[in-house]
This record gives C-alpha cells, sequence and structure tokens, in this order.
C-alpha cells in the first residue's frame, strides 16, 4: 500500500517536472527556474511526507484559497465596481458570504495539528514578502508613503498570525491524547522568533516613524 502511494506521488511529480520543462521551453526568465524549485520541493514534500498530512493540509490550504477569493470578490466589489470583469458574481454579498462560511464550516473538522501547518506556512509566506517582494515592489516605488502602510499591513497580519499560532499550539497540545512536543515547541519557538522581528519591524517603520 505504502508502495503504491510512493509511485503515484512519483508520478504526480513527473507530471510537475513534464510541465516546468515545457515552459522552459517556451519560456525564459526567472519564473521558469521558479517554476523548477517549486517542482523539486513538491517531489521531497510527496515522497516523503505521511499521506495524510500531505491530504489535510492540501484540503486546508484550498479551502483557505476559496475563502480569499471570496473575501476578493467583496472587497472588489466595494472598492473596484466599475473594474472590467470576465465573469460578474451574481447575489453578492450573498454567495461570497455563503462560501467563507461553507469553507471555514469544513475546515473546523481538519486536526488542530493541520492548523498549526497553516499558520507557519502563512507565516512563511509573509517572510517571503517582508525580505524579498516588498523590497522589489513597483507599486511602493510609485505611490506615495505606500512603504509604510505595507509594512502596518503586514505587520498586523503576523502578529496575529502569531496570536492565533501560540493559542491552537495550546489547544493542540493541552487537547490531544497523543502529545507531539516536537510540533509544540517548534511552534512556540517559531512564534517567539516572529513576534520579535514583525514588532521591532511595526515599531520601526510604523510607530517610529510618525
Amino acid at each position: 500500500m505504502e508502495l503504491d502511494c510512493f509511485g503515484s506521488r512519483c508520478n504526480h511529480c513527473c507530471w510537475a517536472f513534464s510541465i516546468t520543462g515545457i515552459a522552459a521551453a517556451n519560456y525564459v526568465g526567472p519564473g521558469v527556474t521558479l517554476s523548477f524549485v517549486i517542482a523539486g520541493v513538491s517531489c521531497l514534500f510527496a515522497g516523503f511526507i505521511p499521506g495524510r498530512i500531505v491530504g489535510e493540509m492540501t484540503s486546508i490550504g484550498t479551502l483557505f484559497a476559496f475563502i480569499l477569493v471570496c473575501v476578493g470578490v467583496l472587497v472588489m466589489r466595494k472598492k473596484m465596481p466599475d473594474a472590467p470583469r470576465a465573469f460578474r458574481t451574481p447575489l453578492v454579498p450573498l454567495v461570497p458570504i455563503l462560501g467563507i462560511g461553507t469553507c471555514f464550516y469544513i475546515m473546523v473538522f481538519l486536526p488542530l495539528d493541520t492548523w498549526i501547518r497553516l499558520v507557519v506556512w502563512m507565516l512563511i509566506g509573509l517572510d517571503v514578502y517582508l525580505f524579498y517582494s516588498i523590497k522589489h515592489s513597483v507599486l511602493l516605488e510609485v505611490q506615495d508613503n505606500s512603504s509604510k502602510k505595507a509594512n502596518k499591513i503586514i505587520g498586523i497580519c503576523a502578529l496575529s498570525l502569531v496570536v492565533v499560532l501560540i493559542v491552537i499550539a495550546q489547544l493542540h497540545h493541552h487537547i490531544s491524547e497523543q502529545k507531539d512536543f516536537i510540533l509544540y515547541y517548534f511552534s512556540l519557538v517559531f512564534a517567539v522568533v516572529h513576534l520579535t522581528i514583525y514588532s521591532h519591524r511595526y515599531y520601526k517603520y510604523v510607530i517610529a516613524a510618525k
């Protein structure tokens, strides 16, 4: 059974490499290189991580992405009502609110350790934005005072996620029958490190800059 699962994962990984190979044959640039890196990481992740964790992370990540899409529909309908659209969502805000509620309802039934991994991945994504993307953003170069606003938003989001991570880690540690001390202490250390980084960043670019 394990060999069958591993073989199935390898087939998916070969498919990912095939797609990136086709892209490399037609396009050039850092995007292609990044696609190879992502495909390589996906191969390692799918080949050596237990199937339960892979499945649950895929589920919670997809559901959370749907929630973001629904929130995006609400925001764009309010902030950019005249923006050109290939498809216009009907019955707004009812449909997006139902989508958010349905996805979150399904997410609630996933294990707490899956929620911990989701928050960790989100914080890693904010790290990438903080240390790379924010320095190479074209919008920040053309908009006045946008850097301060970006640092404020990312600081609030990151500090909120840190609090959520600590709460979920505590719940998971005290509720679960099988104690996962590695995941517990990793979550706490990860949260403290990010609390320090983003608190300093928020104070430097938002509070002290006033």
